[in-house]
């Protein structure tokens, strides 16, 4: 069953797969003002839980799985270690064809839906 929640963005809790090559993300960033709060958004979909420091990365993750041919993993000039590749590269095998990937972006529509703002 598919499942989306967000929380406060936690330092000591969140990492930020998405916005770098690093094999262990970088932390989120927590809010400077204690009357705005800064989000980390979850969707548990295929046995797999997406985590998102951004509405703009939800929206990343949704056209990258709109795609239903993906180019190769294999970047020219970047044949060093795992750290390079990009976030989607390190995805479970098989997430983003067929009634998976239909049931991805499904729940990704449901975090836009419910949190960013137009």
């Amino acid at each position: 069953m598919s499942k989306v929640w967000r929380e406060t963005a936690d330092p000591q809790k969140h990492i930020d797969y998405i916005s770098t090559r690093n094999e262990g993300g970088v932390t989120v960033k927590a809010s400077r003002d204690n009357l705005i709060d800064n989000w980390v958004y979850f969707a548990t979909a295929c046995n797999f839980t997406f985590q998102f420091s951004s509405i703009d990365q939800v929206q990343e993750c949704k056209d990258y799985f709109l795609k239903s041919i993906h180019p190769s993993t294999q970047e020219a000039g970047h044949d060093l270690e795992h750290y390079w590749h990009p976030w989607y590269s390190k995805l479970p095998k098989g997430i983003n064809k067929g009634v998976k990937r239909q049931k991805v972006i499904k729940v990704l529509d449901s975090i836009l839906d419910k949190w960013s703002y137009p």
